[in-house]
């Protein structure tokens, strides 16, 4: 599932943070490399807020706030929802792929060791057995 050769974070399995940041340092108008630690900050707050169940009202919510301390003018109650909803799927993109690969890990560990059994012989099984096999 992960891939390091993948073109984007996601598929290889990065974290969303940096991401995140470079969204809201647009969003903001702060620069990505005076105000790191700050963008950072703000990164890891929207993507606690998706995991514990937050939705993009509530992130646009929050945006508001950091309007307020960041911006002379606020932006649009529109734009403020259409940035919520790109960082709250920013977000939870990499929460859904936390949760598939623990749960991959998890059915790998609880499945047999068997070795797989290749689809000709698992065909072959089924589609050419004698017939009084079938009645049974």
């Amino acid at each position: 599932m992960i891939n390091s050769r993948a073109s984007n974070w996601v598929d290889r399995g990065e974290p969303p943070e940096p991401t995140l940041s470079r969204v809201l340092a647009s969003y903001l108008d702060l620069s990505p490399t005076q105000h790191a630690v700050l963008l950072g900050e703000y990164a890891r707050t929207f993507r606690g807020m998706a995991e514990a169940g937050a939705t993009e009202v509530h992130i646009a919510g929050y945006l508001r706030t950091l309007e307020d301390k960041h911006l002379g003018e606020p932006h649009s109650a529109r734009s403020r929802r259409a940035m919520g909803i790109a960082l709250w799927h920013i977000a939870k993109v990499a929460d859904v792929r936390e949760r598939a690969l623990r749960l991959l890990a998890e059915a790998a560990a609880a499945a047999p060791s068997e070795a797989p059994v290749p689809l000709s012989s698992w065909l072959a099984e089924r589609l050419l057995r004698n017939e009084q096999d079938v009645g049974e």
